[in-house]
């Protein structure tokens, strides 16, 4: 199987885990050529919220996808993939976060979907962990989960 496009659903809280993330992208996409697509889902609150923090006129507010762009973790992994000279785009989408997840996933053709989050105690799990339980189950191509806190303990054995 041949990968050619990554999508990167980042939440968010993904400031915290953008070294995590940027680096498990970049250890696929840099030696395979694959292009990665950074995805972010607002909720219609979220996205009105953008765009009066952004300092945008509400009647003329900017796409989904240029709020994404402004996003400080898509920034930061935005930059590091352009260093590295690999291909990116990005989307933003409004709605419910599963579901938009899934629907990218599905129209650009994925071939990895990363996620990420940190460690939950089953409690946590329970009540928090419905929209990465549901991507898992559901997503059209393979999910690679990058938990906070991985950075340096993998030894590639």
């Amino acid at each position: 199987m041949a990968l050619e496009t990554l999508v990167v659903a980042v939440g968010p809280n993904d400031d915290a885990r953008t070294e995590e993330l940027t680096e498990a992208v970049l250890d696929v996409a840099a030696p395979t050529g694959a292009n990665v697509v950074f995805l972010h889902v607002f909720s219609e609150q979220a996205y009105q919220a953008g765009i009066e923090e952004a300092g945008f006129d509400p009647d003329d507010p900017p796409s989904p996808d240029e709020l994404a762009s402004r996003l400080e973790a898509i920034d930061s992994m935005a930059a590091e993939l352009g260093e590295a000279d690999v291909p990116y785009g990005i989307e933003g989408r409004i709605g419910d976060e599963a579901d938009a997840i899934l629907e990218a996933a599905t129209d650009v053709d994925a071939d990895v979907l990363y996620v990420s989050g940190r460690k939950r105690s089953p409690t946590g799990k329970a009540v928090f962990g419905s929209t990465v339980h549901r991507l898992l189950m559901d997503s059209p191509c393979p999910v690679l989960f990058v938990r906070e806190g991985l950075h340096g303990d993998w030894d590639g054995s």
